[in-house]
């Protein structure tokens, strides 16, 4: 489990450094996770035998296709990790509406189809500053209904460097600081804890871990 999600999060990096000079934050500023929102839930879920296809997710105009792809694998994998559904396939063709979703889920002949979102994402800089807010909707294929659709967003905050007379004057006595070692790129891990949390939720979780 640990090292798929470890696979795809390298493939987010090598996505981002191949559409441009993107900077995304990799300094290890603590990260606010906000619990999920969930809007809809199946009163008793009837699904675990369920067969699920998960499309590319919608991204904003930051993110490119094939990051959108990267946010369905991630999601697939850990459907499949968390064990959430039996059978869990990626399904390559993109979707404008949740007409074309459904539709697209009936063609790969699957239960319930993973329409996602990401509606916001901010890469943050060297001091954190990132942002990400994620939507996704589980539809039944056969009724056209939305099992669960929940929201969640994770916040990082801005750590300023101390810039007071009184720092930098200990600063002229006393070494460069080492830096602590740097920790992995945020947005993706951020984008992995919360499919961690959407997917648990949909497993039956009722509280996910802070």
């Amino acid at each position: 489990m640990r090292s798929g999600i470890a696979v795809v999060l390298l493939g987010f990096f090598l996505f981002g450094c191949a559409s441009g000079p993107k900077n995304w934050a990799n300094q290890p500023v603590e990260v606010k996770k906000n619990s999920p929102v969930v809007f809809i839930y199946p009163e008793t879920n009837i699904y675990q035998e369920a067969t699920v296809g998960v499309l590319p997710f919608q991204v904003p105009a930051n993110m490119s296709r094939e990051q959108g792809e990267g946010v369905a694998m991630l999601f697939k994998d850990v459907l499949l990790g968390k064990q959430a559904f039996p059978r869990v396939l990626r399904l390559a063709e993109h979707y404008r509406d949740m007409e074309e979703a459904l539709a697209l889920g009936r063609r790969a002949k699957v239960d319930l189809v993973l329409a996602g979102k990401v509606n916001y994402v901010l890469e943050g800089t060297q001091f954190g500053g990132g942002r990400v807010e994620v939507a996704t909707r589980l539809l039944n294929v056969h009724t056209g209904n939305t099992v669960w659709y929940i929201e969640q967003s994770m916040d990082q905050p801005v750590a300023y460097p101390k810039n007071s007379t009184l720092s930098r004057f200990v600063a002229a006595f006393n070494p460069p600081e080492i830096k602590p070692s740097q920790g992995g790129p945020v947005v993706p891990n951020m984008l992995a804890q919360v499919a961690v949390d959407m997917v648990e939720v949909m497993a039956g979780a009722r509280s996910v871990s802070r």
